[in-house]
Order: C-alpha cells, then structure tokens, then sequence
C-alpha cells in the first residue's frame, strides 16, 4: 500500500516557541523514616537466580550449592509476590471513625434556621433538634425549604447576623417526579447550597444512618449518603459557607444526642465529619488499610454461571472482562447502552471468545429498572447470574453554584440509580460477588464533581447497606484508571496528576481488585496518592482533619504550619499595607500570578501573563472556583464566585483586590491600558496591516518615555517585532 501524505497545512503559533518540559517525573516517594534496604543486593541476586554468586554470598561450601537448586526459584517467586503485595497495600485506604473527647455543655448564640421540607415539622427529629438548639442557648426560626436557590438568599437577606442553617433535609428520600434518580432531601439540600454560597453563614447538613462508625453500627439510609458526597464537595468549594455534615443515629433521638449535636455545632475545631452516636460522638478519618495478614485469603473465581459487566465495553469494563476471561468466566454479559454497536465492541468480544469465554453483548440503560428486569430475565437458566461488577458512569462536571438538576440526574441514574436496581433486582440470585466501581471523588470530594461525588458517596454506603443485610458487596472507590478510562481524559487526568493523584496502571489495579475480592473488603479505596501534593492541595482553603489519620499528611501539614509560625505568620495584607502603592501592586501582582500559576499546574508564576484572559489560560469555571477560594484564603477575602469572570486578567483581577484590600480606587498608572493594548496584539495576526502602524507608534512612544538620548533609542529603532514586545514586557512588567 502506498501512504499518500497529507497537504492540510498546519497553522504555527505567531508568537515565539516557549521550551518548556511537560513530561511527568515519577517521584521517589520513600518516607524519611524508612532506611534503605540493606539487602536489597542479596534480592537482588535472588530474582537473578544467580546461584554461584550467592553461594558465593553465602559462604556456601561446594556440597551446600547444591541445595540452592530448588530453593532459589521458590525464593524469588515468594519475593516478587511479597514486593507486589507491599506497592499494592500503599495503595489500599478505607474510612475510619475516632471518638472524640466528650465536650462541655454546649452555649449556642444568635438565630439558628433550621431547614426542612414540607410536612417535616412535626418528625421526631425536628422536634428534638429544635429543643435541643433553643435548651443550649439558640433562638430557633423554622424555614420550609423554597423551589429555588435565589429565595434562600432572601431568607438570609431578610435575617441579618444568622448565626447559622441547619438542614434536615437529606432526611426527604421521596425521588422526585421528573428526575427519579435524584432524591427530594439531595436536590433541595443542593439549592440550599447555592442559595447560601455567597453569605458568610455555615450550612450544617443532618443525615440519619448514612453512615456507619462499625461492626455494631450498620448504615440504613443508603440514600441520604448523597448527603454526605455533596457535602464533601461544599468544602472544598465553599469553604466560608461550609460548615458540616452530622449524622445522628437510627435510634430515637432523645436530649443527650440533642447535647452532642449542639457541641458540635460550637466547637471551632474543625471537624466537620461527624457521627453522634449513644457512645459519644465520632469524626470521620481516612486510614491506611493494609491487608490483614491473619486474614484467610481465597482467590475469587468467576467460575461457572454468567458474569454481568455494566459499561462492559468501555475501557475499565473491557479489561475487567479480559481478566475475568483469563480466571476461566464461563459467560461474559457485557452490557453498556450502546452494546454491540459500540466502539471496539466487536474486537473485545472476538478476543474474549478466542480466551474461552462465552460472551453476550446487550444493549440496556442501567438506570431502567424495568429494562434491566427485561435483560436479567433474559439470562439463560443453564448460565445463571453469579456474580455482578458495576462499572458505568458517566461525568458531566460543573461548580456546584453552576450545578442543574439535569446534570445531577443525569449522573446519578447511570452510577447510583442503577446500582440501586441491581441490588433490589439480585438481591435473592444468590451471587458470589457484587463489585462496584466507586471513585476517590465520592471519598474526599472533589472541585467541580457536585454531583459525581454523591454518586460515588452512595456506591460505598450500598455496599455496607447490603453487608448488614447479609449480601456480598464490595464497593472500591478508585483513583483514576490510566489509558483510556473515563477520568482519563485530558481535562479530568491533568487535574488529578496536579491534585496529587496520578492514575493507576491497569494491570495493577486489577491485582488490587483481586486482592480486594479475596480478602471479602466491604468498602476500599485503591489510589496513588502523593501526600507530599495532596495534603497541601486539600488544605490550601480550609483545615480537614479527615487527614489526620495518614501519617505522611500529618507529616506534611506540621512542616506548613511550623513554617508560618517560624514566618511569623506575616499575612499578605499586612506584607502589603507596609509598602508603598507601586511595590504594593508589584507584591500583590506576584501573589496572584502565583496562585494562578498553582492551580494550572506550572512550575514558575512566570509562566503566567498578566495580561491574557484566564479562559485563554486553560482557566474554567472549575479550577475558577479552586483560584477564587485560593485568592480569599490568602486575602482574607470574600470573592464572589464569579470574581474571576468579572476581572478576567490578571492585571484587572490584581487591581480589583488591592481595591478592595485597602478600599481604594482602581489604579490609573497606565498599565490598564497597556493590558489592553497587549489583548490587542494578540489578536492581530502577524500579516495584519495595522500591526506595522501600531510598532512604529510603539517605537515613538518608547522614544518618548526612554529620552530622546537614550542608549536604547537606536536599538529600538533597529529591533524586531519579536525583541520590541520583549522590551515592552521587561519595561512595562507585561507578557
């Protein structure tokens, strides 16, 4: 064949190359406190299988060596399957719960509103919170939750100095009419949220039996776990409005849980997590879960019967499929909405079916309940369902002040809704493994996965559901997959990497899963995570003691904080309140270009030009939010939420923060203008005829502002376009 090559031309940029390296460096990440291994050498030879070297070693005399034969093998399989299972357990997390001291009796003040939805005023828990907020010192004022985010803004507009809201609306798990993935308390609890963002006035969320603290402790209300995903995100993305999520127990809620309830209100520790339980009160940690060595652990086998694969032919599914292919699955039920007519389709099932698998590619949209009944009865009697591995998701990502219905539904019905249904449809099949495919986003929270997150949160809580219920579950909350996985893409990978969460290998994280499966783990997480990145990244806008619990954090977090006590803890306004105007703006200036710097993930504030539109940076609404809650940590400022649209430079943001530091006017030294003139270059392309009439003006300016007898004149004069504009930003301070 001959290859004809294309004549399409390829337009280059008209400004010159930046070299810049963008390859990722993997970091050694050994802990300061482990010692190298000292026989590391001797392994080594091991897995060599050198034997005259390591009788040698050994001091072995000639009729010892002899022994090594049988041995050496059977040392170097045991040691490359000892060192797989150790970079495999620094993977595995899991949810932890500590109990807190008991506090003193509580003394609220002020207005507290406590927030419900129609007909929720006479439960049993309104009724104990309320008289456990007015018999600690609060004055309650109940408010019915109203159809629109904008109206919660005229409640607190219309109660100036509100101490605070307390939502028992996540307790509403009625699906709403024209959404029936998306339970009533999580829609009204997400307008609450963006009801409330822009005011200073702590959200408190109360669930009951979302969550459970332990063995004894098991969770009833899978549903209002959405809750707690939401909530997660709320703080990471409004910190100043955020104040928790406290989940009570099944039990009736009598006055001493009341008590607990208001601590927790007026602590100021910063736990913001947390279980009342009749034992005390418990914060939420994330823990390390290495795997147990007492434990017996059985290898899962797909065995005989039919495998069900939701998104079976997307890319986590297909190599599920290709493993389970592998381990000798009778029958593959591959199903995604597209089935057989899907990308790869065809090739996946050819290449299963060469492995030895029977293989069935179906069509069916999960989030149908009455679909998914149609294709479970269509299994045949002769290959019964054994075992159900749920991987379907979709993403459609957005800041929580953005967030619509439509885009929450429309996650929940592919991830949690259809969850949900294969539990209820299964629940009597008998079935030796109920695998969901959860996410880290639903464990932590995540900027801009509002509705993501919850998904997630109540993949985890059906797992425990369905374990006190006597079923099998296994619910694993993933890192990002590499090659080709959903959060593989572009936008989703390079915020993870930047995050501190670089994606799994494949291969790897199918052993994980295996590993996972034999040990019967309940709920898991499985990621690579750079706490060195990670923790400083979670914490940039708002302490969380969830990280208390991993070691390399707490590590991490101490060194920050002895930092800024060493420092001083000299704030930016108080930097910039002693200099004067000129070298305040120019500190300011470094400040912000920084912080935009950190949240696009350059190495140098240098990379960023003062001038350019943020959108035009690779800014979005998403890492918008993250640079605003950057902006009013460091400032001590409340930004709006769109403070970064409306001031779209970094020039024109610096001088709207300065203005508002220090209450003064935009400034007028010219560099606005030059701002625009540079907006204006970049616009113009290098044929343009206007650009010749612009540089020759920009020549006589320079003259001007230089002298007439400056040295620089003729060079000026002689200079290219390219050297002008390199002038112009060494001059002006502008790129």
């Amino acid at each position: 064949h001959t290859l004809t090559p294309t004549t399409t031309p390829t337009h280059l940029p008209t400004y010159p190359f930046q070299h810049s390296r963008y390859w990722l460096d993997a970091p050694a990440r050994q802990s300061a406190t482990t010692p190298p291994d000292a026989h590391a050498d001797f392994w080594e030879l091991v897995q060599r299988e050198d034997l005259e070297e390591l009788a040698r070693t050994l001091r072995l005399d000639a009729g010892a060596r002899d022994g090594l034969t049988s041995v050496v093998p059977a040392l170097s399989t045991w040691h490359r399957d000892r060192t797989a299972a150790s970079a495999l357990d620094a993977w595995r997390y899991r949810e932890d719960w500590k109990l807190l001291p008991e506090s003193p009796a509580a003394r609220l003040t002020g207005t507290w509103l406590v927030a419900v939805a129609p007909g929720q005023a006479d439960g049993e828990v309104y009724e104990a919170v309320t008289a456990g907020l007015r018999a600690h010192g609060a004055t309650v004022e109940t408010v019915v939750a109203p159809d629109r985010a904008e109206r919660w803004s005229e409640v607190l507009a219309t109660r100036p100095g509100t101490a605070g809201v307390l939502s028992l609306l996540a307790l509403d798990e009625t699906p709403l009419p024209d959404a029936p993935a998306t339970p009533a308390g999580l829609h009204r609890t997400l307008l609450l949220v963006q009801g409330l963002s822009a005011a200073a006035v702590p959200l408190w969320c109360v669930t009951r039996g979302a969550v459970s603290v332990g063995a004894g402790d098991p969770l009833t209300a899978p549903e209002q776990a959405l809750v707690w995903g939401l909530g997660r995100v709320a703080a990471q993305e409004l910190p100043d409005s955020w104040g928790g999520l406290i989940d009570l127990p099944t039990s009736p809620t009598d006055g001493r849980t009341a008590a607990r309830l208001c601590a927790a209100l007026a602590s100021g520790d910063h736990e913001d997590q947390i279980a009342v339980r009749h034992s005390g009160v418990l914060a939420r940690r994330l823990a390390r879960a290495p795997r147990r060595a007492d434990a017996p652990v059985e290898d899962w086998m797909p065995g005989a019967g039919t495998v069900l694969i939701t998104g079976g032919t997307g890319a986590l599914g297909g190599r599920l499929a290709r493993r389970l292919a592998a381990r000798g699955a009778e029958h593959l039920l591959l199903v995604s909405r597209r089935g057989a007519d899907a990308p790869g389709a065809a090739e996946l099932t050819a290449e299963l079916t060469a492995a030895g698998a029977g293989v069935t590619v179906a069509a069916c949209d999960v989030g149908d309940a009455e679909a998914l009944r149609d294709l479970l009865a269509a299994i045949p009697p002769r290959r019964p369902l054994t075992a159900v591995f749920h991987t379907a998701a979709v993403l459609d990502d957005a800041a929580l002040e953005s967030l619509t219905p439509d885009q929450v539904d429309r996650v929940l019905r592919a991830k949690a809704a259809a969850a949900r249904h294969l539990h209820e449809l299964t629940r009597d099949a008998g079935l030796s493994a109920f695998v969901l495919f959860s996410s880290l986003a639903g464990t932590v929270g995540m900027t801009g996965q509002g509705n993501y997150a919850p998904a997630n949160a109540y993949l985890d809580a059906l797992a425990r559901y369905r374990r006190s219920q006597g079923l099998v579950a296994t619910s694993v909350a993933w890192g990002a997959w590499a090659h080709g996985g959903m959060a593989d893409r572009d936008a989703v990978a390079d915020k993870r990497v930047r995050h501190g969460v670089p994606p799994l290998a494949p291969e790897s994280a199918v052993l994980a899963l295996e590993a996972a499966l034999g040990q019967d783990d309940t709920a898991l997480v499985i990621a690579d995570i750079d706490w060195d990145r990670f923790a400083h990244v979670y914490t940039a806008t708002r302490p969380s003691p969830l990280l208390d619990g991993i070691p390399e954090a707490r590590h991490v977090l101490a060194d920050v904080t002895e930092q800024a006590d060493g420092a001083g803890a000299v704030t930016l306004r108080e930097r910039l309140a002693e200099a004067d105007p000129r070298e305040r703006e120019r500190r300011l200036l470094e400040a912000v270009r920084a912080q935009v710097a950190a949240v696009l993930g350059h190495d140098s504030a240098e990379a960023v030009g003062t001038g350019r539109q943020f959108l035009d940076l690779g800014l979005d609404s998403v890492t918008a939010v993250e640079l605003r809650n950057r902006l009013g940590a460091l400032t001590g400022l409340r930004l709006s939420a769109s403070v970064v649209f409306d001031h779209p430079t970094v020039g024109e943001l610096v001088r709207h923060i300065g203005a508002e530091l220090f209450d003064e006017a935009a400034d007028t030294s010219g560099e606005a203008e030059l701002d625009r003139l540079e907006e204006l270059l970049a616009t113009l392309p290098d044929d343009a005829p206007a650009r010749g009439d612009i540089t020759a003006r920009l020549r006589r300016l320079l003259r001007s502002a230089t002298g007439a007898d400056a040295p620089a004149t003729e060079d000026l004069e002689a200079a290219s376009d390219d050297e002008l504009f390199g002038f112009i930003e060494k001059e002006f301070g502008i790129s």
